[in-house]
């Protein structure tokens, strides 16, 4: 019975990963070009994406005296209006101390496999899918 059941998430997550990833990821080919991304600096990505925040963030954000930009109920940074609470006049103002998920925007490795992240909203992203 444990058998079966173990084998049937197996199952289940072997297929989401083969089903899924292509839809809000690419792989290889833009991670392998990271080195070449620019980023262009539009905010676009505090605007439309939830930042999700390690144990690591929020102490490097508090250090820095930017704690009450944490929402530690969602471990993610807080929204106003939609946007990253940290989004000010179109720049960030953690930058410096901005959270892992923002330093790597728009890659990311899942399982040691390296992606960028479907990101239409990104035009250096765009750019480098050009390039």
């Amino acid at each position: 019975m444990l058998e079966t059941v173990l084998l049937t998430v197996f199952g289940m997550v072997v297929l989401v990963l083969i089903i899924n990833v292509p839809f809000w990821a690419r792989k290889h080919s833009l991670y392998n070009r990271r080195d070449r991304f620019e980023c262009k600096l539009c905010g676009n990505c505090c605007r439309f994406r939830v930042t999700p925040l390690t144990g690591e963030d929020v102490r490097r954000l508090e250090e820095a005296g930017l704690g009450d930009g944490v929402d530690r109920d969602r471990m993610s940074t807080g929204r106003v209006n939609g946007r990253c609470v940290f989004l000010v006049d179109d720049r960030c103002t953690a930058y410096e101390h901005r959270p892992q998920v923002c330093r790597d925007f728009p890659f990311f490795t899942l399982y040691g496999l390296g992606y960028a992240e479907r990101a239409p909203f990104c035009p250096a992203l765009e750019e480098l899918e050009d390039g």
